[in-house]
């Protein structure tokens, strides 16, 4: 008998095995703020396992708005991974916080057992969380949107303008009169 059927069925049995790779991360939902500089508006993006994708900011030479899509599997399957080769279950959480004309980046990560938020600011030294936040901020250019009226509801905080003192509480101080 001749080794070649014999190599020929084994290749083909081989062939139909699949070996089981476990998924190590069940992330569900992804938030991204981007807070802006004085020059910036900022903007926020949420994607989720459903393959939603929305988002908050200036889209399209459109005036900021709400806008919503649909993107494949393709890109939530990269998602998944830059975020597992970026650690972020250990990452640090915290940023420096002083720096006032500079983009604050906050990313929210939710998965079946937990949630982590992290913060970066842009100026800093690049690490894989920067990175990321970089990344998630361009994909509005890789998803066909298209804007709605309802406004979404955000975890992120840092896409949310601060409160507007009102006129009646605007104290001026007297002039000062040295010549």
């Amino acid at each position: 008998m001749s080794w070649k059927p014999i190599a020929f069925l084994l290749l083909i049995l081989l062939s139909g095995c699949k070996t089981y790779v476990p998924k190590f991360n069940k992330i569900t939902k992804v938030e991204l703020a981007r807070s802006g500089a004085w020059s910036d508006y900022g903007a926020t993006i949420s994607i989720d396992s459903v393959l939603n994708y929305k988002y908050f900011g200036d889209y399209a030479n459109v005036k900021q708005g709400y806008f919503i899509g649909k993107f494949d599997v393709r890109f939530w399957d990269t998602l998944n991974h830059k975020l597992e080769a970026a650690n972020f279950r250990i990452a640090d959480t915290a940023t420096n916080m002083n720096v006032k004309d500079a983009r604050y980046y906050e990313l929210i990560i939710q998965w079946e057992s937990g949630k982590k938020r992290l913060l970066r600011l842009s100026d800093m030294k690049a690490d894989s969380i920067l990175s990321l936040c970089r990344w998630i901020d361009t994909t509005y250019k890789r998803v066909k949107l298209k804007r709605v009226d309802q406004p979404f509801k955000f975890e992120t905080v840092f896409h949310s303008p601060l409160p507007k003192p009102s006129f009646n509480n605007v104290k001026f101080p007297p002039p000062n009169n040295k010549y």
